[in-house]
Order: C-alpha cells, then sequence, then structure tokens
C-alpha cells in the first residue's frame, strides 16, 4: 500500500509557475508587440514612404504637445487620399518608446504609399504601425489576471510543499 506523501504530486507548482509566465508572456505581446512594428519614424514635414497591407493602420506621432495642430496627408497608388479619422478608442504605443495615436486611416487593399505629417512641435516625429485600441488594452489585462492568479498559485503550493518534511 502507498503511503499519501507517495501520491502527493512533488512538482504541480512548476506547472502552475510555467502556465502562469506562458500567459503572462501573451499578454505581454498583445499589449507591447505594436511598438514593436512601427515604421521607422522620420521627421515631420519629410516624407514617409510605406507599403501596407490591406486592413486598419494607424499614425502615430511624438511628441504631441499640439495634437489639434498636428495634420498628416497622405497619397497611395490609384489616387487614393489619405482619410484620417480620429479613434477615440486608440491608444499609444508606450514601447520600444512612447508614440501617441493621432488617428487610423483603412486601405482596401495592400499599396505602397507616401504620408507626412507636419504641426508646431520641435523635433517631432512620426511613424505609421498597427492600431492599438482602448479592447487591446483590455484584452491584455484580461489575460494577465489569470497568469498573475497561475503565478501566485505555484509560488504558494511551492512553499507550502517546501515547508512539508
Amino acid at each position: 500500500m502507498t503511503t499519501p506523501q507517495a501520491r502527493r504530486p512533488r512538482r504541480a507548482w512548476w506547472i502552475l509557475l510555467l502556465l502562469g509566465a506562458l500567459v503572462l508572456v501573451g499578454a505581454a505581446a498583445l499589449a507591447f508587440s505594436p511598438g514593436f512594428r512601427l515604421a521607422p519614424p522620420v521627421a515631420f514635414g519629410e516624407e514617409l514612404t510605406v507599403d501596407l497591407a490591406e486592413g486598419d493602420h494607424a499614425i502615430y506621432v511624438t511628441p504631441s504637445d499640439h495634437w489639434s495642430e498636428i495634420e498628416c496627408t497622405g497619397t497611395f497608388p490609384g489616387g487614393g487620399v489619405l482619410r484620417l479619422r480620429p479613434d477615440m478608442l486608440q491608444q499609444a504605443i508606450l514601447l520600444p518608446e512612447r508614440w501617441d495615436a493621432q488617428g487610423s486611416f483603412d486601405l482596401g487593399v495592400a499599396s505602397p504609399g507616401t504620408i507626412t505629417c507636419d504641426g508646431p512641435v520641435a523635433d517631432g516625429r512620426f511613424t505609421v504601425g498597427p492600431v492599438m485600441t482602448f479592447f487591446t488594452v483590455v484584452g491584455a489585462v484580461l489575460l494577465a489576471i489569470p497568469g498573475l492568479l497561475l503565478v501566485i498559485a505555484g509560488a504558494v503550493v511551492g512553499a507550502v510543499q517546501a515547508r512539508r518534511p
């Protein structure tokens, strides 16, 4: 007959820690990966040439001291003109540096194009990248909560098992 101690899994806490860490990595990727998929930034007044896929894209600026006075224009092949829409759900990108959302636009087909932004901001720069919405941030937070709970549970179970003989 086996003793209760022999049946008890001794390393279950590692599984909890590993699952929690994986969930936290997923939450971090959801929250921070848009910042690593930005086009190389250019200074205000210069032209940014981009080759964009079909779908939603966003323009980000730094610094955005005079947000309402920054204007962005652009053209795409076939006579397409950039129609920048202010999006109140769009969020700033924090990594690898802080970029404030200026607005978003939608491309019906993948195409290269040129974009220019200008405004009364000294040393202002702009870039184009994926849209970071409020719902993306909320999704990352909601994903991080169970990840943290799993890590805490793994640490508690590991500490309790370490104290038992």
